[in-house]
């Protein structure tokens, strides 16, 4: 073992610099311990530079260094692993929160600061939409914070590392529930709360974790079982360089889908800055005492340091071709759509995958996780798919990540499209967009649709490989945060994207919606009616078929984007929630939340193994799945139950329909889309059922 001594200004004691091989990636504080791990290919040295750090982030302030450590390939590097302690004599004056930052020099004369990829704590990211970056004086190491321009150009860095004394100790898991049984809330933090309607009262807290808890209460009457938030890895909302054409006003990346750190909570979702980390966990344990899992969508599939004309923060020049992968000619591949993608098949870009989820999941309190664009994780280092067992096999197979919940979504920007293959090959469940369009079209009034809406109420077993692991398997889901909402899709023909600065070029083309007759807001009552007799239909279809349900956040109170389907740049009431709006539709709400419930008292009875279905057209003969047809008429019966029987009816026409059930039976009505009524079903004539145009009854002899 060797050692060496740093230039530092430590008002205690000066530490000593031991090599440490086994360091783990990023820093860890132990007592008078701290070590730090980091791969750098070809580097010739490495520079760690320490500054004592108290306050947030903000322009203006300027920082000496502290210490700094200067690192030699020869002495502390072991193949490309570099790693390295710094131990304090015990009770010494040590400081208690470092900042740092990390001076590449490599074998072909590149040279650049670099934030610590691995790191669990950052600063620059305090301040919602208030760009700052650090520029630090190579030779003297002076440290300056600085306004930095819209955009990813700027000369520094986005964040620094912090390293702190403070730790989360791991913690007691939550039995986990079955996921078949789950009912999912998709939303995002800041948007969740940040309308001046949400009921927040503490201003400072609107948009942060700790206000999300307060909606827990909203949460159980819709009778949801688990939250899954939006992006809330550190990222840099003000990387997009494009404005508003009407305000001039930036607009952000305010979704979250480039992350700049893994493992550390975006800070600005805190209304404690400096420790984000407890107060995610405070939000965690609060749901989970509501008995709601939180869920994560995480991005694995690319990051922040964009094409090759992005940024440098860490990944580019720590060894670009070990973590990205690359064409013949050294640039770049992008099949994430975000300018670079992320070389899941390098061990140590899965090792970092791991530590991330195991972190969050063991230390943080997260009981699952979806991947965004999940197949790029499944390409090979050249980019191609390869047969085997490939990344999310290992993961759910991996013990520290037992019990965690894993969610993908099968497909990525360049094609890629996977669906049916994870869960197959890996036992993960499934974004399932067949679902979703199907969903849309039949409701549209498309004809030929009954025959695939079939399919996917059954949980697609076509797809799955059966009804029992379409329940297991199938994320259902008809609107989630990108795409139009619920209420857009039957209020607009076509995406009304014109505020994101493309000219109306993105987003997908492509939506199954209609207007109803009038494109947008109307006053019209007929049209009114119809729009809200589909959005009450499709809430219906999403609760009575097998697979797990998806709901997105303010369709169960008429949340409207304008007709924008790719909302991902807006900070503004047009992605925020309007709580308002759950009084204004509460027969919406009230709809929703009797549907879940009807959803989990009859689930054994509807979506277990034993359930039998069959399938009848609308005057109770054998089925008839031709073009013209649009109705479904189901049963569902269990021999668990004797005697007992569901019968489903759906009808998609414009026009009333008359549906013949047997007579003999004593029904009750447990749901019906068009009206809010329940109880013993009287019938006019024998047998006879009349549905209103798109609208569904659920009845129980």
């Amino acid at each position: 073992m060797s050692s060496k001594k740093a230039c530092n200004h430590f008002s205690g004691s000066v530490p000593q610099i031991v090599v440490e091989p086994e360091a783990l990636p990023g820093g860890r504080w132990n007592e008078n311990r701290l070590s730090f791990g980091i791969q750098a290919r070809d580097a010739l040295s490495l520079t760690y530079v320490f500054y004592e750090w108290e306050a947030p982030a903000h322009p203006g302030l300027q920082f000496e260094p502290l210490t700094f450590v200067s690192l030699d390939r020869q002495t502390f590097c072991f193949g490309n692993w570099w790693g390295f302690r710094m131990e304090f004599e015990p009770k010494s004056n040590s400081p208690q929160r470092l900042a740092y930052a990390i001076l590449v020099e490599k074998e072909d004369q590149q040279k650049g600061w670099v934030l610590d990829p691995f790191t669990r704590n950052c600063t620059g990211g305090e301040s919602w939409n208030k760009p700052v970056c650090f520029e630090i004086d190579s030779k003297t190491f002076s440290l300056h914070l600085m306004s930095r321009p819209q955009g990813p150009v700027f000369q520094g860095l986005r964040r620094l590392a912090i390293i702190k004394q403070e730790k989360l100790p791991l913690l007691t898991p939550v039995p986990p529930k079955k996921l078949k049984e789950s009912i999912i809330y998709e939303c995002h933090v800041r948007g969740m709360t940040i309308h001046p309607d949400s009921g927040v009262e503490d201003r400072a807290a609107r948009g942060t974790f700790q206000a999300l808890a307060e909606k827990i209460p909203h949460l159980q009457k819709l009778g949801v079982s688990v939250i899954e938030l939006l992006p809330v890895f550190d990222f840099d909302e003000n990387e997009n360089p494009l404005s508003n054409p009407e305000t001039g006003e930036p607009l952000l990346n305010y979704w979250g889908y480039s992350p700049l750190l893994f493992q550390v909570p975006k800070q600005s979702y805190a209304l404690d800055v400096v420790n984000p980390e407890n107060e995610f966990r405070q939000m965690v344990d609060a749901f989970h005492e509501a008995g709601i899992e939180v869920w994560l969508d995480v991005v694995f599939n690319h990051t922040a340091e964009m094409d090759d004309s992005g940024p440098t923060e860490h990944f580019k020049l720590l060894g670009r071709e070990d973590w990205y992968l690359q064409d013949e000619q050294g640039e770049l591949l992008n099949y994430s759509g975000c300018g670079n993608t992320f070389k899941c098949a390098y061990p140590g870009a899965r090792k970092m995958i791991k530590d991330s989820l195991f972190y969050w999941a063991h230390n943080l309190g997260v009981d699952g996780f979806r991947f965004d664009l999940a197949s790029v994780l499944e390409r090979d280092a050249k980019g191609n798919f390869h047969d085997g067992p490939g990344i999310f096999w290992e993961l759910k197979n991996d013990p520290g990540l037992s019990g965690i919940k894993l969610i993908v979504e099968p497909w990525d920007a360049t094609g890629g499209y996977r669906l049916g293959i994870p869960s197959k090959s890996a036992d993960c469940a499934e974004w399932n967009d067949v679902f979703r369009d199907s969903v849309r079209r039949a409701v549209r009034g498309d004809e030929g649709q009954m025959g695939l809406l079939k399919e996917v109420i059954l949980g697609s077993p076509a797809t799955f490989g059966s009804t029992e692991k379409g329940r297991e398997c199938s994320i259902n889901y008809i609107t989630s945060h990108d795409g139009m909402t619920l209420h857009d899709l039957v209020s607009y023909n076509n995406k009304r994207n014109e505020l994101n600065d493309e000219e109306n070029r993105d987003g997908h083309n492509s939506e199954y919606s209609f207007n109803c007759g009038f494109e947008g807001p109307t006053e019209d009552e007929k049209i009114i009616e119809i729009r809200r007799r589909k959005i009450r239909l499709m809430h219906f279809l999403l609760q009575v078929s097998n697979g797990i349900p998806m709901l997105a956040a303010g369709d169960e109170m008429g949340r409207t984007q304008k007709g924008n389907n790719n909302a991902y740049c807006h900070d503004s009431p047009m992605t925020w929630i309007d709580w308002s709006l759950a009084n204004k539709n509460v027969e919406l709400v009230e709809f929703v939340s009797c549907l879940t419930c009807f959803r989990k008292n009859n689930f054994a009875f509807l979506f277990s193994s034993e359930s039998e279905y069959r399938w009848y057209n609308a005057l109770g003969e054998d089925e008839n799945l031709d073009n013209f047809v649009r109705t479904l008429h189901w049963e569902v019966k269990n021999p668990k139950y004797p005697g007992q029987q569901y019968r489903f009816l759906l009808n998609c026409f414009e026009r009333p329909v008359e549906f013949l059930i047997p007579p003999e039976f004593d029904w009750e009505l447990h749901l019906d889309s068009f009206e809010d009524q329940q109880g013993r079903f009287i019938f006019e004539k024998p047998g006879s059922v009349w549905l209103e145009g798109f609208s569904a009854k659920a009845l129980k002899a």
